[in-house]
């Protein structure tokens, strides 16, 4: 230990230094110090560490600096951590020996902050956000805000927050029960710490007081009022975002869960009340008396509601047919600092005689737009300014809406930090040199200014000035940095933040190295633009230079800077081998008011990064430039109209603007080849005709202009209503001989009406003939006819063609010429023998077998004993030239065989064969029931089922009656006998069964010989008619444009025929379905497309499915592409120090490694903010974690957690 000496007596700030440990098993990766009042160190009053580099030719720090200590003697320690790799990673050194120093005095330090609010001892519910404030005091240059769960303050801190803030408030909250204790210290601008604040003590717990109920403000005792209007309240004590829930309903006791309207999570203190907020195509509103009430939402509690009131509509003034919002964009869509923004109202048509007086709001208490904007006559457009903005801490998005008519449409607004941060003309430079700093904001600074305080970590090698301000319209400033000499390379932090937002930005460092050391590795030195302003269209340069020559090969320098999702940079730049700089070519997108575009250029060994803020304006008017294309409906009847609309970015310069229409299926949707946009304004709708369609057909149509192209997806339906049309006609053969007939079949895209429907036949060929006329009778959906046709000497293609009205569909036939006809009859032929061989012996029965004879109609087999054939044993006539014979002598016999004509003239026999024949065989076994089965084994009452009895053998000649009964007639019925034909074993028969209001189990029984057989039958009362169960979409939400998939799942399989389910959107100009969906007989589910447009705001679809008497919906989000965040700043590191305690002997490490600490020992290291980082114990040993990682008290075996800033973390053990 070098410094300070035992005992000194010392006015702080204080240095504490110690000698640098050196150990050939491996690098020094952290050192941690601790200062405690006794030297026992139970309680731990100022700890800190200092890290190795990710360079590892920097070593790690052996001094730091403490203040903030009230007088009195405190002892320290420090100890080392060595990173020794493998599996064990790093190892803790023993503590230091231990020195005291006395504090005797507190040098040029703040004053000591005090809290102003909440009192101590105050009570919030989880989950309940609230401000800690303090006082602001003289010399202070920044505050540190430090919270435990006790009020001693031991280090390590089991509680965390952003400890570095930039103003006297901090927005503070917890997500379970907790007793929290805050203390604020002030520290100067060169890092004197003043003594910490008197102890704040806030309780986390849902026992907390709730506020009483809001007072309702308008309207009120049953105002009347018009659509859409504003419900308004006064504001709750400690009021929070996403704070109320809004009840209306249309009676006065508010009975059920849900009456006209349930609004949650209303984040201000008044709300847009609008016809048709669900997007479900229904006033809610109609004219007449309403009711409605507020409660405040405290966290996890919600406040009692308040009292009642009540309010009238009526009739809102008409509005012309069609007229609507088409949308509202907000111009730009992002803003920092406090800034005011706009937006932009757009019309479907040009506003009437009068305007149309467009109702606002917004659903954040951050930003506040005017009540109404009105957009003049003959204008589609009005401009909503100005948008008032308050400064954030962090990202807050929320929705500005615009309501007209029954209809309204949204658009995100996102709020953020102005500040992006410092960036610096060198990463490592000679100590004594100076650096050039750079501050830049994501937007102009606000009228008054932008005060920028940046904070000095390393007062004693650096030098900065305590802030920056940059004047209202600028945005960023310059300040030097006076660096001291080094004797080996060291890296100083600095950090910047603003106090208005209360925002710190991402640390920047610097390295520092020894005169003489080799020049370092080149780094990003700047990123110019040759204007800070450029108009829409327009383009300017960028160039980045290096601090030194780029190397072989050049530096690939990325680029990033887009303005809401349109890119203006490319990916990147090179700057060649040997050159310091390189330009690159900057091009806007036409805009319609002022956007700003933060333009970032990468490069060096810690991702050094340059950033400028570019301004686009709006140019003068150019080629117009499509911005959106909406159809509205997008589901409807071939044959009728929709409407389409498009907009531009711009508005219509003079002469107007017109925008390319296409339509991918003419026959089926047509749209005007182009739609004109008068001068002045930015939008115009269009008419869509379409033809009837059979089936339901998706049309896709496309908008362009100034070469974009935007497409809506329109979906057709067969009109239910209309006559049914010709759907198809078919042959039951494609091929027929002539002479002969074939059937054919119509069919309807429907069934037929009243009195039927009566089709049209015609044939190309009068070959083939089908009936003039065929009827499909009412209620059926084909009919069946006949096609007679006349023998042809050559193959005929016939074209068979139905007609009903304009509809004509064609079958083809070819008709074929017919066999040759018979030769004239003669005397039959001389049959040959082929079966049994001569002289064979076989056995019985026999299959005699001889060859076909020309002229043979039929066949005469004689068997005798002698060769003279007298007697004849057997004598058979045949019509086929094979005969099987049993029950022949067991001796030699002859067989003979000959033909016989039609005319039943002769033929000569056959030469005669001798054959053996076996005795006959033992009689076949006397066949008796075996068994009577059911199949299936349980009906419904009215259908059928098949019943089978089966012999043990096969049945004797004659067949075998099985006599059949059922044990309930009046259930199921059954023939009174079933024969089983001779030789098979079985036989099947029909059990007719009847309707039944119950489940009814009755027998069938089988009797044959002295044998009874039975079977079960279940009757079952036919199944509730299925009905809608289900509407379902995957995914829920999607970027407009991209497709989700709906499903419609019935409460039980769907019957013969299919079950048809009518499909609706609430908004088919976003997101479209087709009219119908069939579920196919025997299944429960089917599914369907749901395709959706480009939207500019968040929106909800309700898609709804109807079948059986239940109508069923399901909410698909479709979104706009993302706002592109603001750039993120570059890649930081945080150190994490880890203190374990309780059982010795296990170590506490880390994933990604960096961390491995023994029990009884702290050690730290550095990782990149960002990174998810798991703690675990050894030997699956669990522990008590707390700080940045904690468990709750819980015994667990790892922790992980994220880390943003630096952040400390305790293990006990167990």
């Amino acid at each position: 230990m070098i410094q300070p000496a035992a005992g000194a007596a010392l006015v702080q700030p204080i240095t504490l230094a110690w000698s640098a440990v050196v150990d050939p098993g491996g690098p020094i990766g952290s050192y941690t110090w601790q200062v405690s009042p006794t030297s026992t160190f139970g309680i731990i009053i100022a700890s800190g560490f200092t890290n190795a580099s990710a360079d590892s030719s920097i070593p790690t720090r052996t001094q730091d600096n403490v203040s903030g200590l009230p007088n009195g003697t405190y002892f320290w320690r420090v100890k080392a951590t060595q990173i020794v790799g493998g599996v064990v990673f790093a190892l803790d050194s023993a503590w230091s020996p231990v020195r005291s120093f006395t504090v005797v005095g507190l040098g040029p330090a703040p004053g000591t902050p005090t809290f102003t609010s909440p009192a101590n001892g105050a009570q919030f519910h989880v989950r309940e956000f609230f401000l800690i404030n303090w006082t602001d005091v003289v010399d202070a240059h920044h505050y540190l805000l430090e919270a435990d769960d006790e009020p001693t303050f031991s280090y390590p801190l089991t509680l965390t927050t952003d400890a570095m803030q930039f103003g006297t408030t901090f927005h503070a909250g917890w997500g379970n029960p907790l007793n929290v204790f805050y203390r604020i210290v002030a520290v100067s601008a060169d890092g004197v710490r003043s003594l910490p604040s008197p102890t704040l003590n806030v309780q986390i717990t849902n026992a907390a007081p709730v506020p009483p109920p809001p007072t309702l403000l308008s309207p009120i005792g049953g105002a009347t009022v018009t659509l859409p209007f504003t419900l308004d309240w006064s504001d709750t004590a400690n009021p929070q975002v996403a704070g109320y829930d809004v009840d209306i309903d249309n009676e006065p006791n508010f009975l059920g869960t849900v009456g006209v309207l349930l609004v949650q999570g209303v984040s201000r203190s008044d709300y847009l009340v609008v016809p048709d907020p669900l997007v479900d195509g229904i006033n809610h509103f109609p004219p007449g008396t309403y009711f409605w009430r507020v409660r405040a939402v405290q966290g996890d509690v919600l406040g009692p509601w308040s009292a009642g009131q009540s309010f009238t509509v009526v009739a809102s003034p008409p509005t012309p047919p069609g007229l609507a919002i088409f949308h509202i964009i907000t111009e730009p869509g992002s803003v920092s600092g406090g800034n005011a923004t706009q937006a932009r109202v757009t019309l479907n048509m040009p506003a009437p005689p009068g305007g149309a007086l467009i109702k606002l709001t917004t659903d954040f208490p951050h930003a506040q737009v005017p009540t109404s904007v009105l957009v003049p006559e003959g204008k589609t457009d009005a401009t909503v300014s100005p948008i008032t903005t308050i400064p954030v801490p962090g990202a807050t998005i929320g929705t500005v809406r615009a309501a007209y008519g029954l209809g309204w449409q949204q658009n995100s607004l996102g709020l953020f930090p102005i500040l992006w941060g410092i960036s610096l003309s060198n990463e490592s430079v000679v100590g004594a040199a100076s650096v050039l700093g750079t501050v830049t904001l994501l937007n102009p600074a606000p009228p008054g200014g932008v005060q920028v305080t940046l904070v000095n970590n390393d007062s004693d090698l650096i030098a900065l000035p305590p802030s920056v301000f940059i004047p209202a319209g600028g945005t960023g400033a310059t300040f030097n940095v006076l660096t001291a000499p080094v004797s080996v390379p060291t890296r100083v932090t600095m950090d910047s933040g603003t106090g208005f937002e209360g925002y710190h930005a991402p640390s920047t460092w610097l390295t520092l190295i020894p005169a003489g050391s080799p020049e370092p590795p080149p780094s990003l030195s700047s990123l110019t633009l040759a204007s800070a302003k450029i108009l829409g269209e327009g383009s300017t340069t960028g160039t980045v230079t290096l601090t030194s020559p780029a190397p072989a090969g050049g530096a690939l320098i990325p680029l990033s800077g887009s303005m809401e999702g349109q890119v203006v940079t490319p990916q990147s730049v090179t700057v060649p081998a040997g050159s310091i700089s390189a330009a690159f070519t900057i091009t806007a997108p036409q805009v319609n008011a002022p956007r700003y575009v933060l333009i970032q250029a990468t490069y060096g060994t810690i991702g050094g990064t340059q950033a400028k803020l570019l301004e686009i304006d709006p140019g003068p008017p150019g080629a117009p430039v499509l911005r959106a294309l909406g159809v509205n409906p997008t589901g409807l009847i071939g044959g009728t109209s929709t409407r389409g609309t498009v907009s531009l970015v711009m508005l219509a310069p003079v002469g107007g603007g017109a925008v390319t229409l296409t339509s991918a299926d003419p026959s089926l949707v047509q749209v005007p080849p182009t739609v004109s946009i008068p001068a002045g304004n930015s939008a115009n709708s269009f008419t869509i005709a379409t033809r009837p369609v059979v089936i339901g057909a998706t049309v896709r149509i496309d908008a362009t202009a100034g070469g974009v192209t935007r497409s809506a997806f329109i979906d057709l339906a067969p009109d239910p209503n209309a006559p049914p049309l010709l759907a198809s006609v078919t042959l039951a053969a494609a091929t027929v001989t002539g002479g002969n007939s074939v059937s054919g079949t119509v069919f309807l895209n429907g069934t037929a009406p009243a009195g039927g429907v009566s089709v049209t036949l015609s044939t190309s060929n009068v070959s083939a003939r089908p009936q003039p006329v065929v009827t499909v009778p009412a209620g059926q959906g084909s009919a069946s006819f006949t096609v007679t046709t006349s023998p042809v000497s050559a193959n005929t293609p016939v074209t068979i063609t139905a007609i009903l009205g304009t509809a004509t569909r064609s079958a083809s036939l070819t008709v074929l010429p017919g066999a040759a006809p018979p030769p004239t009859p003669g005397t039959p032929g001389t049959p040959s023998l082929v079966n049994p061989a001569d002289r064979a012996t076989v056995a019985q029965p026999i299959l005699f077998d001889w060859s076909d004879t020309a002229n043979a109609a039929t066949y005469v087999i004689q068997i005798s004993s002698s060769n003279t054939f007298t007697p004849l044993t057997a004598n058979q006539t045949v019509s086929v030239s094979q005969a099987t014979i049993s029950g022949l002598p067991a001796q030699q016999l002859f067989w003979r065989v000959r033909a016989v004509d039609s005319a039943g003239a002769a033929g000569p026999f056959s030469a005669v064969r001798r054959f053996t024949a076996q005795g006959a065989p033992p009689p076949p076994p006397v066949a008796s029931l075996s068994t009577v089965s059911v199949a299936p084994t349980s009906v419904v009452g009215g259908s059928s089922s098949q019943g089978t009895v089966t012999l043990t053998a096969g049945a004797p000649p004659g067949g075998a009656i099985v006599s059949l009964s059922s044990a309930n007639t009046a259930v199921a019925t059954v023939p009174a006998s079933v024969t089983v034909a001779a030789g098979a074993t079985s036989a099947n028969f029909t059990i007719t069964t009847k309707i039944v209001t119950a489940s009814t189990a009755l027998t069938i029984t089988g009797t044959f010989g002295a044998v009874s057989r039975t079977a079960v039958l279940t009757v079952n009362p036919a199944p509730a008619a299925p009905t809608l169960s289900s509407v379902t979409v995957n995914p829920t939400s999607v970027v407009g444009g991209a497709p989700s998939t709906g499903t419609v799942t019935l409460t039980t399989a769907a019957s013969t025929g299919g079950a048809i389910v009518t499909l609706s959107s609430s908004n088919t100009t976003v997101a479209g379905v087709p009219a119908s969906v069939t579920v196919a007989a025997g299944a429960t589910s089917a599914n369907f497309g749901v395709p959706t447009t480009g939207v500019t705001a968040a929106t909800s679809v309700t898609i709804g499915g109807a079948f059986g008497g239940a109508t069923r919906t399901a909410t698909l989000s479709v979104n706009p592409p993302a706002t592109p965040p603001p750039p993120p700043p570059p890649a930081q590191s945080a150190t994490l120090s880890v203190t374990a305690t309780g059982r010795s002997g296990e170590r506490v490490t880390s994933s990604p490694a960096g961390i491995n600490v023994a029990v009884g020992s702290t050690g730290s290291a550095t990782f990149t903010t960002g990174t998810s980082i798991t703690l675990t114990v050894s030997n699956g040993r669990s522990a008590i974690w707390s700080g940045a990682c904690s468990s709750g008290g819980n015994k667990v075996n790892s922790c992980t957690f994220t880390i943003l800033g630096s952040a400390s973390v305790s293990a006990n053990v167990q």
